[in-house]
This record gives structure tokens, C-alpha cells and sequence, in this order.
């Protein structure tokens, strides 16, 4: 029992010591995974806060502990960006002990309407009940274009229930070129008439080296992109943006190609041997962070339970926008 007294004077006192309020300031800063987005890409704000209070801070449901993290996002002509209907950011459960940095990462395209292509600003603020004022961080700047297009193809969608009738559904794979300077880079965006399924970065545009595409009888699309002269990066996604392939081939007695056969329809990648991360490239996700490293359970939850905007699925990864390297089997063009 002594032992439980003392555990509960211990919380008694913390929760009283927390309740004071903070004289001095919460450190804040903001930084994005790039400065560059193709219109309906995802969009992930990192939040570093630093507790500088002297004291723990609790952003709980308790109206003492209540906190806010929010964001002021303006367009080029100092516009404030809404929110989307019904989406709020919440920071419930978050422990700050004294001189303790918290990074949240946040997919702000899932909150703001950030819809539409243009130049913006971004700016986080943190709000405390136990903070005698609002802190916020320093703007950060970055654009969101549209790209152009360099290769479309519109597929008919299947009725999985065998159902014929009605009008026939289609669902369009456009590959667009965006500039992210000193790069270009293409991308591959599946869209209809209404929705935007999925928007996904799938290579760098090497110079003289150009990519190929097929799609297959299920309509999903294949494509080869080089990655150097010799160096082929393979992927295939659904009709709804999911990625079905990921795999890297390079030249041997034979180059890698895609296949399509015009009896069944069946693509297939032929040519090469599989190519050896490390070895013939340097691992292109090197330098980059899978959003479950990055993001906390709840953080992960919240971001899922967000109101969807037009672009619902990601491709999952962090882009810090690192550059693929070239092993010993060859040398980008670009980098001569």
C-alpha cells in the first residue's frame, strides 16, 4: 500500500505542477517532404515542437490540458486555405516532458483544401490552456503544379458483379513530366471523369533514355522506366492506383522490355537480370522514411480517418526528394 500511496502522491503532484500555467515558450518549426507537388499529390507537414515551458505538458481532453496544433496555409495573393468540411487535427495524448522535442508528421492535404495548383505559404501554430500565449513557426513556401503530359491511355473498367448493364465506366493513366529543379520527374496519375484515384512519382527523366508503357487486358498499367542506360525500374498498379509490381532489371545478353500479347492481352516483362540494390544501384529509398517510421499509431489512425480529399491513396513513402544513385553499372546522363 505504501508503495501505491506513493505512486499516487507522485501523479498528484505532476498533474499540479502541469496545471500552472508555463511562463516561458514552446519552441515550433515546420518543414515540408519538398517544395514541389503535382495537383493532387499528397502533402506531409513534419512539426517539431520543443517544450521550453520548464514544466511537463499534456494536451489532453481535460479542459486545463486542452492543446491545439493548427495550421495558417495562404495562397500567392495572402488567401487563407479552409479547411476541409468536418477535418480537424487532433493532438490528444500528446506528453511533453521539460526540454522534450516531439516531431508529428501530418498530412495536410487531407485537412486543407489544397486542391488547386498555385504558390502557397505554410505556417504551424501551438496552442496550450496551461501557455500564456500562441506560438508559431516561420512560413515555408512551395508550389503545386499540374505537369504535362507526355503519354495517356483510357482503359474500360470491369463490373466485378458480371453486371452489363448501364454505361461503361473508364479510368484514364496519364504519365505527366513535373520540374523539381535541377530535375524532372515523371509521374503517373489515374483519374476518371470525377475522382483522382492515385498520383504517384515514378522516375526521373534521364536524359535520351525513354520510358515504355502497356496496359494489360485487366487494365492494369505496366511501365519501364529507366533509371540509367542499363538500369530499368519495372512497375505495375491496379485500376485504382494500388502498386501490383515494384522491381529493378538491368542489362545483360538481352534488354529488359515490356511485352504484350496480342492473343490474351497478358503483359509481361521480358529481358535482363533482376538488378541488386546496392550492387548495380544504390537503394533508391535510401535517405527516405516510410510514413510508419515517421508517423505514431495514433498519428497513423488519425491521417486514416481524415475526410479523403480528390486524391485518396499514396504511395505510402516519405519523399526527401534524394536523388537515385547509380551503381557501378552505369551513370545518369545527367550527372556527365
Amino acid at each position: 500500500m505504501l508503495k501505491k500511496d506513493l505512486i499516487l502522491r507522485a501523479c498528484a503532484v505532476l498533474m499540479t505542477v502541469a496545471a500552472l500555467p508555463a511562463a516561458a515558450q514552446i519552441g515550433i518549426e515546420v518543414s515540408l517532404n519538398r517544395a514541389v507537388y503535382m495537383q493532387y499529390e499528397p502533402i506531409y507537414a513534419c512539426v517539431s515542437l520543443r517544450n521550453d515551458s520548464g514544466r511537463p505538458l499534456l494536451f489532453g481532453s481535460d479542459p486545463r490540458f486542452q492543446g491545439f496544433v493548427l495550421f495558417d496555409i495562404r495562397d500567392r495573393y495572402g488567401k487563407p486555405i479552409p479547411q476541409r468540411p468536418d477535418a480537424g487535427i487532433s493532438v490528444t495524448g500528446l506528453m511533453m516532458r521539460p526540454g522534450e522535442v516531439k516531431r508529428m508528421v501530418i498530412p495536410i492535404h487531407k485537412y486543407y483544401d489544397l486542391d488547386r495548383t498555385g504558390r502557397y505559404t505554410v505556417r504551424a501554430f501551438v496552442s496550450h490552456n496551461m501557455l500564456q500565449n500562441e506560438y508559431q513557426s516561420e512560413s515555408v513556401r512551395f508550389r503545386i503544379e499540374r505537369g504535362v503530359d507526355v503519354w495517356s491511355r483510357t482503359v474500360g473498367v470491369a463490373n466485378v458483379d458480371g453486371n452489363d448493364k448501364g454505361p461503361a465506366r473508364e479510368r484514364t493513366y496519364t504519365v505527366r513530366i513535373m520540374t523539381d529543379a535541377p530535375n524532372k520527374y515523371y509521374y503517373l496519375v489515374v483519374d476518371d471523369a470525377t475522382h483522382v484515384f492515385g498520383v504517384m512519382r515514378v522516375g526521373r527523366v534521364i536524359f535520351s533514355e525513354k520510358f515504355t508503357a502497356e496496359v494489360d487486358m485487366l487494365g492494369r498499367i505496366h511501365l519501364l522506366m529507366p533509371i540509367s542506360p542499363k538500369i530499368f525500374h519495372y512497375l505495375s498498379f491496379s485500376i485504382d492506383g494500388e502498386n501490383v509490381n515494384n522491381s529493378y532489371w538491368k542489362t545483360s545478353n538481352t534488354i529488359p522490355m515490356l511485352y504484350r500479347d496480342p492473343a490474351s492481352g497478358i503483359v509481361s516483362r521480358i529481358g535482363g537480370l533482376e538488378a541488386r540494390r546496392g550492387v548495380d544501384f544504390k537503394d533508391p529509398e535510401r535517405g527516405a522514411q516510410t510514413l510508419s517510421q515517421m508517423m505514431t499509431a495514433d498519428e497513423l489512425r488519425e491521417a486514416e480517418n481524415a475526410p479523403a480529399p480528390r486524391a485518396p491513396r499514396a504511395s505510402g513513402k516519405i519523399d526527401l526528394g534524394r536523388d537515385m544513385e547509380i551503381g557501378p553499372e552505369g551513370k545518369d546522363k545527367d550527372e556527365k
